[in-house]
């Protein structure tokens, strides 16, 4: 290891635990030490955090293009029973592995993760559990960062389990109300099921291929799965993609559903919205740095053992969860549920993009995302903070005027979420080139699966391409209920305010960032992305394509054809303006027109999802829990209880048998020979005069025998 990869690991190793030892001071030092210098600790701690990862970026970014392997470090942990073949331990490994995509998420979480802090000391301020809050979300950013830098399955499962805890207590931060008690539940147990999968398909590579799916990746690797392909070569010299076994698919699609969960992809989507109920600043982290980025994060480590058939459901997820999601987030009056359904439209958009061999734009889109939905919920957090913790847009109105510069941050957040460009020129800003390009991966996509499934392979494009206008509307129908328009609430609008600095400024970086990340502004970061999948290809993971990148080029201009070179976007802004500005008056007479009724019934009870699993999962599982509790109560208790009665009564049989008679019997036995031994003890009591009188009695009743005898002889 050269001293300048030598430096990077132990800037990155730095910056992973830095969150966690700031945690812990917090815990520690409790309340009484450390109240509100709690969020200024924490903050300080993420600023170096992100210093580390930053300079860490910029080393790696200065290293020759042939010098960027992965850096890879790994510590025995857990020894394993048997030897290897050369006689050498075999352990359980921890360690890391530093690749573009590491140091792209690093420098992106840690950066978000701050001014997440930053903002945190605005909005929880006066908060009764003011330094806890800090310390959950030191935990919660710390998890992330250890999946992002794992080296191994079983260190990732591991921060990956921590991340679900970590947010289980942040979603529930205000337990004490009932809707956050349900919420975190709700994402526990919705991730768990997902979880169960990724137990599955790891099981199902662990049965294959034994001890050696827990080994490490090496430098040549690319990645811990890149070596499972690695491996199955050795183990199997025939082994290839155009022909993989089934249990090779079955265990990449078990992997998934671990990120279906995280990742709140169809049909494990439904907790994502409901864990508004927590804090804003954990929902502006949620939703951009750390959980459901976690879920796209692990789909893209574990392409090299997704077979076609598994890349055909990855995308299918995708396909299905980025409509239903957007079509939801057309009614919803919360802004922060309008907000929660546009990220799960976008995640399935990522998914989708892996799925359709789009690697490279899926992760950009990741990291474009990131900020701008950071920036739209900090900003949707500021308009709650001013109507006095009111969601509901339909009492907004003209806000605007009263908070200036978190209405311009919306709205340039709200440009780059709908993939904004300059008409019929190819100049636009972050989400545009995020966007398109899974756009332009699923026009490939669905060319090469038109053998397969016909005219149903278009879909993989059209539906994603209608999504992409409809993401233009839904989020200009926000902007424009809230900040735009006359006031609908008088007494809310007289009192909104801008909020505090310490939450404008995160909001104010966040926009420049959603414009300035665009790649002929800042082309790092697709670059070592690309970088990423390029090394897949050098390790063997053969259908990953190096030339991708020039159909996606062509299938980029026929995606600018169908939304209107540029000029889409601005038609539905426009559309969404005029019919929302006033309020929701022209909606209304809209939703009126018959059909349209019962379709807007359908998506405001979120299609009933919510209420399928409530009656065939969570009632049904609430039924058989008391059908077995019954049988558990009547017939098992029943039994057990019927086997002690007829115990109990033959022992009260056998007792009195045994006290009655037998006892009876012996303590008979035992009084009469004691009376006896009395009435004999009488007779030696150990006086003389007792005994001379006994003998002389006694002689006398002998001899008046003795003369009764011969008197009646005569």
């Amino acid at each position: 290891m050269t001293p300048t990869q030598l430096s990077i690991r132990n800037l990155l190793l730095i910056a992973t635990f830095a969150p966690l030892v700031s945690s812990m001071i917090v815990i520690l030092l409790t309340r009484r030490v450390l109240y509100k210098a709690a969020g200024w600790l924490t903050f300080v701690v993420m600023g170096g955090a992100f210093a580390c990862a930053a300079y860490a970026a910029i080393q790696w970014i200065g290293l020759p293009v042939a010098d960027r392997l992965p850096i890879v470090t790994d510590v025995p942990w857990i020894p394993l029973a048997g030897n290897t073949a050369a006689g050498e331990a075999r352990w359980l490994y921890l360690g890391i592995m530093v690749d573009g995509l590491t140091i792209v998420m690093m420098t992106m979480v840690t950066f978000i993760a701050m001014l997440v802090h930053l903002y945190s000391i605005g909005y929880m301020e006066g908060d009764k559990r003011y330094n806890r809050f800090f310390a959950y979300l030191s935990l919660f950013t710390f998890s992330m960062l250890g999946i992002v830098i794992a080296n191994s399955i079983i260190m990732l499962f591991v921060f990956w389990e921590l991340v679900g805890l970590t947010s289980y207590l942040l979603i529930g931060f205000w337990f004490e109300k009932r809707g956050p008690q349900l919420a975190c539940k709700k994402a526990f147990v919705m991730n768990r099921v997902g979880d169960m999968g990724y137990l599955i398909g790891f099981g199902i590579l662990f049965y294959h291929l034994g001890a050696n799916v827990l080994l490490p990746a090496t430098a040549q690797d690319g990645n811990m799965f890149a070596a499972v392909v690695r491996r199955l070569h050795e183990l199997d010299p025939n082994f290839s993609i155009l022909n993989p076994p089934i249990w090779l698919t079955a265990a990449g699609i078990g992997i998934f559903f671990g990120a279906i969960g995280k990742s709140a992809q169809f049909p494990l989507h439904t907790w994502l919205p409901d864990a508004m109920e927590g804090p804003t600043p954990v929902s502006s982290i949620v939703h951009s740095a750390t959980m459901v980025a976690a879920g796209v994060y692990l789909t893209a480590r574990i392409y090299p053992i997704l077979t076609p058939g598994a890349h055909l459901f990855v995308a299918t997820v995708g396909l299905i969860t980025l409509v239903i999601a957007a079509c939801m987030a057309l009614v919803m009056t919360d802004i922060k549920r309008v907000l929660a359904y546009s990220t799960i439209s976008q995640l399935g958009y990522m998914i989708l993009g892996l799925g359709v061999g789009s690697w490279t734009f899926a992760l950009y889109h990741l990291i474009t995302h990131a900020f701008f939905k950071c920036c739209l919920f900090q900003c949707s957090g500021s308009v709650i903070h001013a109507a006095h913790h009111q969601q509901d847009m339909r009492y907004y109105g003209g806000l605007g005027k009263k908070m200036p510069i978190t209405m311009t941050c919306y709205f340039i957040c709200t440009l780059a979420i709908s993939g904004a460009s300059i008409p019929m020129t190819d100049w636009g800003i972050s989400g545009f080139y995020s966007k398109d390009g899974i756009l332009a991966g699923a026009v490939n996509h669905g060319d090469a699966l038109g053998v397969l499934l016909g005219p149903l392979a278009k879909l993989y494009f059209w539906l994603p391409m209608g999504v992409a206008f409809l993401t233009v509307f839904y989020m200009t129908r926000s902007f424009a209920l809230t900040f735009l328009g006359k006031p609908r609430d008088q007494h809310l609008y007289d009192h909104a305010h801008e909020a505090p600095w310490q939450m404008v400024l995160p909001q104010i970086a966040l926009a420049i960032l959603a414009i300035a990340s665009a790649p002929f502004i800042m082309p790092f970061w697709q670059n070592l992305i690309n970088e990423s999948r390029s090394l897949m290809w050098d390790s063997g993971v053969h259908w990953v394509q190096p030339g991708v990148d020039h159909e996606m080029g062509h299938g980029i201009h026929y995606v600018h054809k169908w939304l209107g070179y540029g000029v889409g976007w601005i038609a539905m802004l426009v559309l969404g303006i005029a019919i929302y500005a006033p309020g929701l008056k022209t909606a209304s007479r809209i939703v009126r027109i018959p059909g349209i009724g019962v379709i807007h019934n359908w998506l405001v009870n979120k299609l009933y999802f919510d209420a399928f699993y409530d009656v065939f999962l969570v009632h049904a599982g609430k039924t058989v829990a008391y059908i077995c509790s019954w049988v558990d109560k009547t017939i098992v208790d029943g039994l057990v209880n019927l086997a002690g009665w007829v115990t109990r009564a033959f022992a009260v049989v056998s007792g009195g048998v045994d006290n009655k008679l037998v006892d009876g019997a012996v303590n008979g036995a035992a009084l009469a020979v004691q009376n006896g031994g009395n009435v004999l003890r009488a007779t030696q009591p150990g006086r003389i005069r007792v005994y001379v009188l006994v003998f002389f009695l006694s002689a006398t009743l002998v001899t008046l025998a003795v003369l009764a005898v011969v008197l009646s002889l005569r």
